[in-house]
């Protein structure tokens, strides 16, 4: 069979050439995201020499910490995602493309069954065709991979999500990796569709239409009703199940309902079609009617169309939007938890000195001075240890600069072989007010210090508080709550802070100013994020738009032979076409926003904000890029399919061979 399944593909090129490109792009993709993070395992370590901690965990394990180990965890999070991304739509694209090819080569499989080929031997068939296919597109993913993997290494160098410079290594164990992915990818998208070619009948054969009313079967019904069902489960948990845990259900969430929306396509889309493409029937009479009678009776056909929109607008737009709501919660919550009107910082960017900081304390326009002095320490826990973030803080300070609520113990002094954790913390790792925690700076020795107090306070809050010591580093920045009086003219005493030491030595400036500093810095870097996770799935959505598109007019030729030799126009024609074009893609993407509002609702309810509620943030601009690219695309290869089918117009083209 795979002779026949070699012949079948270069037979039927067009029908192959999305599925092809696809998955060729997609073992690229996932090649340059396997170089990327090979890069990020091949960090060297630092030189001996750095400081260092050694702890015991719960079991009696020593384990030893460099203050010199990087932190590539955000870098690795990120380029993971994205393979996984690039992974998901390619099975989905491809699952779509092959399902829809069997639906229309159906007479030729009934062909082939009245020949005498079984329904394994079919099977074998169409799982020869993907290998085929996938073989020669995996060279080519790794091709590219291979080319383009030392430019993106590069270029992630550029955008600062690494904190340090990678360099592409060997790409020959990350390549394998991206070719074996293809074929395993190929493999399991073309499972589902193999099955419905081995149970073709041979009666098939004698059908007139490509595509009948049988579009929904059983299998793509039950998957479609069991991924519905999953999908709106976990949207419905996502907002009561916290910020941490609302992450997957809202993403995975929403991924499920929209596969269930391309897979129930042909149950809802055609009544869906009908209706909103009603004014079409008054606004162009001859190709608007011809358009809607398209695309409402062809019905897996106006399914396969709509599904790559819908899926890929749909996964674009969660990521983005829980992205998006994320930092704008997290912002919102930081402005709503600042009490303090001034911020303080050095001009050269290094630390305040304890003389400056002093000189601010002793203003008595100065109500309160918080100034956390960031420390990395490694934490011991019942099974493992841990880099994590700690600061030499006064709490009285910061719950004056700082709105902070006290979940647990009490608020007061730290004395040394005490701390407070936050709330975060305490959740993630079970610790209490009475508790006992085991941390280390790096070149000390372990500390075992009580916990005094739990405080909630968001980023203001560090996961543990220090007390004071000898070796603290100097603070980056200080909050200033002014009394009173002094705090309505909060503009005037930020000037004079500046200029008493001199505008070379430290700036003062309002909060909110600060604040506005910050987020232009936070949303360069939630942009780099988005092109990273986004672009590969905008290139597969225009792909499979346009396979789709190739696919479908290349079965055709008779239906626009058939136009024309009633009467209808080349132009009422290509009119025909881009309507069609226009009113699926129109439509799959406003189901894909529905499913973005739901589930970035149900994530937006899980953050919490100080003293109000989180606001949902799209970014329908660059949805509505994607959507228009989208219609770029669909209209362009439509109109040049349907010239093509024109220019091989006529009487022979209904007897000839499809």
């Amino acid at each position: 069979m795979l002779r026949i399944s070699v012949q079948s593909v270069r037979h039927y090129w067009a029908l192959f050439v999305g599925t092809f490109v696809a998955l060729a792009l997609g073992v690229a993709l996932i090649g340059v995201c396997a170089v990327a993070l090979a890069a990020t395992w091949a960090v060297p370590r630092p030189p001996g020499g750095a400081p260092s901690v050694t702890l015991t965990d719960g079991t009696g394990a020593a384990h030893t910490l460099g203050s010199g180990d990087l932190d590539l965890g955000g870098i690795q999070s990120v380029l993971a995602m994205a393979g996984v991304v690039s992974a998901f739509v390619t099975v989905f694209v491809i699952a779509g493309t092959c399902a829809f090819g069997i639906a229309l080569r159906r007479r030729d499989l009934g062909l082939l069954r009245l020949a005498g080929a079984g329904g394994r031997q079919v099977r074998r068939m169409v799982l020869g065709e993907s290998v085929a296919v996938a073989v020669p597109a995996a060279v080519l993913g790794c091709a590219v991979a291979a080319v383009a993997a030392p430019a993106a290494v590069r270029a992630l160098n550029g955008t600062g999500l690494s904190p340090v410079e990678l360099l592409a290594g060997a790409l020959f164990w990350p390549l394998v990796f991206a070719a074996g992915s293809g074929l395993v990818i190929s493999v399991l998208g073309v499972l589902a569709a193999s099955g419905r070619a081995a149970r073709t009948r041979p009666t098939e054969a004698l059908r007139e239409a490509d595509l009948d009313s049988r579009a929904m079967t059983a299998g793509r019904a039950v998957t479609g009703v069991l991924l519905l069902v999953a999908g709106a489960v976990m949207v419905a948990l996502a907002p009561g199940a916290g910020a941490e845990a609302a992450t997957p259900l809202a993403l995975f969430g929403t991924m499920a309902l929209a596969v269930t929306a391309a897979l129930l396509g042909p149950r809802y889309l055609p009544p869906l079609l009908r209706l909103l493409t009603l004014p079409l029937r008054w606004a162009d009479p001859v190709a608007g009617r011809l358009a809607v009678a398209s695309v409402t009776t062809s019905r897996r056909r106006t399914a396969s169309l709509v599904g790559p929109v819908l899926a890929i607008v749909a996964i674009v737009g969660v990521f983005t939007t829980v992205l998006s709501t994320t930092g704008a919660a997290t912002t919102a919550d930081d402005r709503a938890r600042t009490a303090a009107q001034l911020v303080v910082e050095p001009a050269d960017g290094g630390g305040l000195s304890a003389q400056e900081l002093a000189a601010l304390r002793a203003d008595p326009r100065v109500a309160a001075v918080s100034a956390p002095a960031p420390v990395d320490v490694a934490v011991a826990g019942p099974q493992s240890v841990w880099r994590d973030q700690a600061a030499v803080v006064d709490p009285l300070a910061l719950a004056r600069t700082h709105r902070i609520t006290v979940v647990e113990g009490a608020i007061g002094p730290l004395a040394p072989g005490t701390v407070m954790v936050s709330k975060e913390f305490a959740d993630w790792y079970g610790e209490h007010a009475g508790g006992e925690v085991t941390y280390g700076r790096f070149g000390g020795t372990p500390v075992r210090a009580r916990v005094v107090a739990v405080l909630d306070g968001g980023s203001a809050v560090p996961h543990l508080l220090l007390p004071a010591g000898a070796a603290d580093p100097a603070p980056p920045r200080a909050s200033v709550l002014l009394d009173g009086a002094a705090a309505g003219s909060a503009g005037a005493v930020a000037a004079e802070l500046t200029a008493r030491p001199g505008a070379d030595r430290v700036t003062v400036t309002s909060t909110a100013a600060w604040f506005e500093h910050s987020v232009t810095t936070q949303d360069r870097l939630n942009r780099l994020v988005l092109l990273v996770l986004t672009g590969p799935a905008s290139l597969y959505a225009l792909i499979a738009v346009a396979g789709t598109l190739v696919m479908s007019y290349s079965r055709r030729g008779r239906e626009v032979t058939g136009m024309r030799m009633c009467g209808v126009s080349t132009c009422q024609l290509r009119r025909m076409a881009i309507w069609e074009t226009v009113s699926t893609t129109m439509l799959g993407a406003a189901i894909a926003a529905v499913l973005v509002a739901l589930g970035g609702r149900a994530y937006c309810a899980a953050l919490p904000v100080f003293g109000g509620s989180a606001r949902l943030t799209v970014p329908w601009g660059l949805l509505g890029s994607l959507v228009g690219a989208c219609l770029l695309v669909g209209v362009t290869v439509s109109l040049a399919a349907t010239g093509r089918l024109l220019r091989h117009g006529g009487v022979a083209l209904i007897s000839s061979r499809q």
